[in-house]
């Protein structure tokens, strides 16, 4: 199979990928300062044997965007290492920083849930329609050879 045309429809493909996240983002107010969205990168490569592609991101925010977060052992106080975020958020959400601690506080106990399909349902349409053009693009190249996709 023609590895440039594999490769170009592989790049379009997860370019539109990549572009149907970030627009779902932005569609369920998950796009706070934009940098999840601005994180997504497509990179694809290809060598006579294979074409590789790759949506590159912030997996464990995209993650937690669209899973949520269980509550904390037993409702106690959780992993500060998230403190930071959770500050950053505020801030770009105008909520002033004395809210932290109940906010915080309602996290670790309660959890919160995610936005189903966040980057599930762009998957789903991806795979079904990078299926079909790989599929289409084998059933041109064996017609181009003389091979009869019937047989």
């Amino acid at each position: 199979m023609d590895s440039k045309n594999t490769s170009n429809i592989l790049q379009k493909g997860l370019e539109g990928l990549k572009k149907d996240i970030q627009d779902n983002l932005s569609s369920n107010d998950r796009n706070a300062s934009g940098k999840t969205s601005r994180s997504l990168r497509v990179s694809v490569s290809a060598n006579k044997d294979r074409v590789i592609g790759i949506l590159y991101g912030d997996e464990q925010t995209l993650e937690v965007l669209e899973f949520g977060r269980p509550p904390s052992k037993n409702g106690t106080k959780g992993k500060r290492t998230w403190e930071v975020d959770l500050r950053k958020w505020m801030t770009y959400r105008g909520i002033p920083q004395s809210a932290f601690y109940p906010i915080w506080r309602k996290i670790n106990r309660d959890g919160f849930k995610g936005t189903q399909g966040l980057v599930s349902q762009p998957m789903a349409k991806f795979k079904r329609t990078i299926g079909e053009q790989v599929k289409l693009q084998i059933v041109k190249e064996l017609r181009k050879n003389g091979i009869n996709g019937n047989q």
